[in-house]
């Protein structure tokens, strides 16, 4: 995981967060004033989405996330709701090449 210049103490909790849950979060490119950390569990019952940074205060500004596929998307605005967002998600625990029909299954 590598961080950018300005990233907040908090911030970089989110992101530890993240990882923990085992999303795999990478950072994106800079885009505008914004920065974006990518999500993405390795399994086709798993979460994905990604979680906007202010580029230049380093702040988490607000994230969508996607549960597994097909699900509707989770969306929070500001570091609070969506540390709470993350910590709403069980941990990423389907295979790569998870064969069950949907999420339930697979856990």
């Amino acid at each position: 995981m590598t961080t950018i210049p300005r990233a907040t103490t908090y911030t970089l909790r989110i992101v530890r967060l993240a990882t923990e849950k085992g999303l795999r979060p990478v950072w994106g490119q800079p885009y505008g004033h914004t920065t974006r950390i990518v999500l993405n569990a390795p399994g086709p019952h798993d979460a994905f989405g990604g979680i906007t940074v202010g580029r230049t205060s380093g702040r988490v500004l607000r994230a969508e996330v996607i549960p597994y596929s097909g699900a509707t998307p989770r969306r929070a605005e500001g570091a609070a709701a969506v540390r709470a967002l993350l910590d709403s998600l069980p941990r990423a625990v389907c295979p790569a090449d998870c064969p069950a029909d949907s999420p339930a299954d697979c856990r």
